[in-house]
């Protein structure tokens, strides 16, 4: 399964580069402010640190619906992360991989959203499911057995699984993974009795891996072909060009 395969929103190029702490800022604006008034008030800020994700998410935990003076280009690392409209009813669409325009944030009964613009109209995505993902390097000598996951849908098109879909992989020394973070819809799975997480290879191809196994595996510096992510000798998110089809 090709990650770029699965982007579906608005095409935009967005040149990423680390975001100042300084950027965090910016009020709500009020709820009664027209749609025009409030475009007209925005600018585009990029978010892809895990610091910077985590500021939002506890903005978009406060009650009510709010919307920035600033649109946010931010990452959706989550391997299966559905979206809702503004009523938090589930539409027929999926943002996967994707950067979403985020403009403001709206809780209903009790579930944190971001409000993401898909012009011309809104849609809503879970505020949990954004985060960082974090790059790993298999350890010397060792191997890491991967599972593919293989994918259809039910007679109401709602997705299923199927787990242990394709070949099983061993890669030895020199692979990179970005292992996304297991809160994530769909990032962690249960297969004959274990945990599996959700991976990227340096390639851009989604992969399950033991969650045991990231004991084999070391936080290293990486450039991957999915969103051009970068990451620093921590592991850690550090700049991406998202294009989306």
């Amino acid at each position: 399964m090709n990650i770029l395969e699965k982007q579906n929103i608005v095409k935009k190029l967005v040149s990423a580069a680390a975001m100042s702490f300084a950027l965090l800022g910016g009020a709500y604006l009020v709820n009664n402010q027209t749609t025009q008034t409030v475009q007209a008030a925005r600018h585009v800020v990029n978010v892809q640190t895990p610091g910077a994700i985590s500021h939002y998410i506890k903005l978009a935990n406060k009650p009510g619906t709010h919307y920035f003076n600033k649109q946010l280009e931010m990452i959706n690392w989550a391997a299966n992360s559905p979206t809702y409209n503004m009523h938090g009813e589930k539409p027929e669409l999926t943002t996967t991989f994707g950067g979403d325009d985020i403009v403001g944030t709206k809780t209903i009964n009790d579930k944190h959203y971001f409000i993401a613009n898909n012009y011309p109209g809104h849609f809503l995505t879970l505020a949990k499911d954004y985060y960082a993902p974090v790059s790993y390097q298999i350890n010397k000598g060792k191997t890491l057995q991967t599972y593919n996951r293989g994918e259809t849908s039910d007679d109401n098109g709602d997705p299923v699984y199927l787990d242990s879909v394709g070949k099983n992989l061993k890669f030895g020394h020199g692979k990179y993974f970005m292992v996304l973070d297991k809160r994530g819809i769909g990032n962690r799975v249960k297969i004959q009795g274990e945990w599996y997480l959700a991976t990227a290879d340096q390639h851009g191809y989604l992969r399950y891996i033991k969650q045991s196994d990231l004991r084999k595996m070391h936080k290293a510096a990486h450039k991957y072909n999915v969103n051009d992510a970068r990451f620093d000798k921590h592991g850690h998110l550090i700049g991406h060009i998202y294009e989306l089809n």
